[in-house]
């Protein structure tokens, strides 16, 4: 019981001093934050186990399970992606909804980071059904195609350094690593989201711009990084978009 209210006030810290900006003033705590909390305290006398329950080409839903080490659950969670919907679900609409099941299974188990405020989950279910009906029968929409081989070849061919970044309004930066390249993606999107001077619509739309502008660069980077390094950055985006 000690262990639970020291994680329940671990993850309430993180959420204030890095928890993401959410509508209405409210914070929401990243799944990664709270599986490391998760880990700190419970060690390997739990474990976390997702499973894919659907995927039929347009939709993918997944379970994810807390168990003890005697098999008994003890959390709970069920996730809804729509391939293509948004721009993290385009390449990454399998690991984005693992992720949210198993921020789900933790806030069932009481380490929630925001996922059970009803009002906005209706908004969310609005718009993953509008995005269903116009969804395509194509079973590769949303993904990348090609090799890393050949997304390496295509910013060779382009003339530009490896690690380089365009953003709208024709300015680019160059870093000296790829770390240096995602720290700073990151750091854009808190900067767009906290910002008052735009409205959500338009932060969305330089988002869109900005990953169209890098998408043969960020497609390379997820291949080269199994799409770990990007899970915070597609969680942000994803949050986002669903509540805008």
């Amino acid at each position: 019981m000690n262990k639970m209210k020291d994680m329940m006030n671990e993850i309430q810290e993180l959420n204030q001093t890095q928890g993401v900006p959410q509508r209405g003033g409210k914070k929401y705590t990243q799944v990664q934050d709270r599986v490391d909390v998760f880990r700190k305290y419970c060690e390997f006398n739990y474990g976390i186990e997702t499973s894919m329950v659907i995927d039929d080409g347009k939709r993918i839903v997944f379970k994810a399970v807390i168990k003890d080490l005697e098999g008994t659950i003890v959390g709970c969670g069920y996730a809804e992606e729509i391939r293509g919907q948004g721009y993290v679900n385009k390449t990454s609409a399998v690991e984005n909804c693992e992720t949210s099941a198993i921020g789900r299974a933790l806030s069932s188990c009481g380490l929630s980071g925001g996922e059970y405020a009803s009002s906005l989950e209706m908004d969310i279910a609005k718009k993953k059904k509008k995005a269903t009906e116009k969804a395509t029968k194509s079973q590769n929409a949303g993904k990348m195609s090609g090799s890393t081989k050949d997304l390496k070849e295509a910013i060779q061919q382009a003339n530009i350094p490896e690690w380089t970044l365009s953003f709208p309004g024709g300015k680019k930066k160059t870093y000296e690593t790829p770390n240096d390249l995602i720290d700073d993606i990151d750091s854009m999107l808190d900067k767009i989201f906290e910002s008052d001077k735009k409205r959500p619509d338009e932060k969305i739309q330089y988002i869109k711009d900005f990953f169209e502008l890098n998408d043969t660069r960020i497609a390379y980077l997820r291949k080269i990084n199994n799409d770990d390094t990007f899970s915070n950055i597609d969680e942000k985006i994803r949050r986002f978009e669903d509540e805008n």
